[in-house]
């Protein structure tokens, strides 16, 4: 239902190429399991293991036959790099103007790249200065969440209604993402940083918000997380205000 991702895809291409000639009906959850590269993160590990079981359990249940059950890996304690303030806005002067829009909501609307890449004007309440995105991630179907657009992402979006894309690339295309990253990785090296890659400025809008005293439901809710699991490696952040809450007894 609704268009594939390209990490499904490659999932997908990936279990024909090593199991295409292997009869469906006769796969268990322990070869779905072992057939998986243990050497990724257990967030890709789980992605990996849906994506190989829900292509299984469609075909199973097609003919009748019951789904198989695939043992996942535990969450870990998840990716935790983000930026401060300080260093955010370091981050955002020194962006070159093409990618500066884009970058700036990523860090003002904890959205996936892709999910502003092909984001339309028609997801944008240019009255209400709403964004409305919709995800699949999860297999979990479609789920939509509501992100208001702040004051800085605002000079960016206001004049967008008549294009194609939100955020297009100086070609008015969808961004390439090698193109983007060269930009982005060149960023990061002028600064000085290491290993602060795209998806962080999700972390660093989330661990903001966090810092700021707004409850990890909230958060969960705009980055369109369906539970709180994934929200709770930003609690430490108000460590600090805790703990002057607490030297107060």
């Amino acid at each position: 239902d609704g268009s594939l991702g390209r990490t499904t895809v490659y999932f997908a291409e990936k279990f024909l190429d090593k199991m295409g000639k292997a009869k469906v009906l006769e796969l268990t959850g322990a070869d779905i399991t072992n057939y998986v590269d243990r050497g990724q993160g257990s967030p890709a590990q789980r992605r990996e293991i849906n994506t190989v079981k829900g292509i299984v359990n469609f075909y199973r249940q097609m003919h009748g036959h019951q789904p198989i059950y695939s043992q996942r890996p535990r969450d870990g304690k998840g990716r935790s790099r983000w930026l401060s303030v300080e260093e955010r806005e370091r981050f955002l002067a020194a962006c070159p103007p093409e990618i500066a829009p884009l970058v700036t909501g990523l860090f003002f609307t904890g959205a996936r790249r892709g999910e502003l890449e092909k984001l339309r004007p028609t997801s944008v309440d240019y009255r209400e200065r709403l964004l409305r995105l919709e995800s699949r991630k999860g297999g979990r179907g479609l789920r939509e969440r509501v992100i208001p657009i702040h004051d800085r992402l605002w000079e960016y979006v206001k004049d967008t209604e008549g294009q194609k894309l939100v955020f297009p690339d100086p070609k008015g295309k969808q961004w390439d993402g090698d193109a983007f990253r060269d930009i982005w990785w060149n960023v990061v090296v002028s600064l000085g940083m290491t290993d602060f890659v795209p998806h962080d400025a999700r972390h660093t809008f989330a661990s903001e918000l966090v810092r700021q005293g707004v409850g990890l439901r909230q958060v969960a809710d705009l980055l369109g997380h369906s539970s709180l699991a994934m929200v709770y490696r930003y609690s430490h952040v108000d460590l600090e205000d805790k703990r002057s809450v607490v030297l107060q007894l």
